[in-house]
């Protein structure tokens, strides 16, 4: 008797430290979060959006934009020119890394991206810059 009841003690024991010792998966804050980096040398500038949901990252767009407000994601040459250089595009590469966010909801976890390594590097920065705001 005496050790059935210590046995289950000890049981109850482990199993509080286990449950207070559980990750809480949220993560984050709900809300939406930007941010947006000074223009580059050639006047593309880095913003990104990310919507967090019940703690978790659900949503991330992420553009390169110009002086006259263009999309690098939109601009036909640079994404052929780019792609024949690099073998992506500045779509194919902003979708790898928006939804690799997603996935890993952790900036630190992502991949650089082969051929858009400046634009993985941004990325990050602004992904961080806009989570700690």
């Amino acid at each position: 008797m005496k050790r059935a009841l210590i046995f289950g003690l000890i049981l109850t024991l482990v199993l509080a430290v286990l449950v207070g010792c559980a990750s809480n998966d949220a993560k984050y804050e709900d809300g939406t979060y930007t941010a947006e980096s000074e223009p580059d040398e050639r006047g593309w500038r880095g913003r990104v959006e990310i919507v967090v949901e019940g703690g978790k990252i659900t949503s991330v767009d992420y553009d390169e934009i110009n002086e006259d407000n263009q999309l690098k994601s939109e601009d036909e040459e640079y994404a052929a020119n780019m792609k024949a250089a690099s073998g992506i595009s500045p779509a194919e590469a902003y979708e790898q890394l928006e939804n690799a966010l997603i996935k890993r909801q952790d900036v630190d976890e992502i991949d650089a991206v082969s051929g858009a390594t400046s634009s993985a590097e941004q990325f990050k920065a602004l992904v961080k810059e806009a989570l700690n705001k």
